[in-house]
């Protein structure tokens, strides 16, 4: 019986060793420097805006676009665009890496003019404008 008992504990154990998980990485986030927006000029109340944003992620293949962060108010759209790159060492592909139109989209529901702004690293910010009828 203590032959079982013992036999049942080692595989036990064999097996949680051998489930080993992967190391936790962690990811530094920074904004992303946006060059330009594209989207239309006038888009129909309750139809979906699509902007398009260019820019420069970084200068390997660590670094990545993260997401958008969007405040909205009335007639105003605030994005701030993120990106993360490993905080640990690393072997990264030699290419640089670019929004070459990554998309956000939103449901547009007020009419008039809608302003866009996108928050840069150095605290400017990029401006342009939409009209929804």
């Amino acid at each position: 019986m203590k032959s079982i008992k013992l036999l049942i504990f080692s595989f036990l154990l064999l097996f949680q060793f051998s489930c080993a998980t992967e190391p936790e990485y962690n990811y530094v986030t920074y904004k992303i420097n946006v060059d330009k927006i594209v989207h239309p000029d006038t888009v129909s109340i309750n139809d979906t805006l699509v902007i398009e944003f260019y820019g420069f992620v970084g200068p390997d293949g660590c670094h990545r676009f993260s997401h958008f962060e969007k405040h909205e108010t009335q007639n105003q759209m605030d994005f701030t665009v993120w990106g993360s790159k490993p905080d640990f060492e690393t072997a990264c592909p030699a290419v640089m890496v670019y929004m070459n139109g990554t998309e956000y989209k939103t449901l547009v529901n007020q009419t008039g003019l809608h302003q866009i702004k996108v928050h840069q690293p150095d605290n400017s910010v990029l401006i342009d404008s939409i009209f929804v009828e």
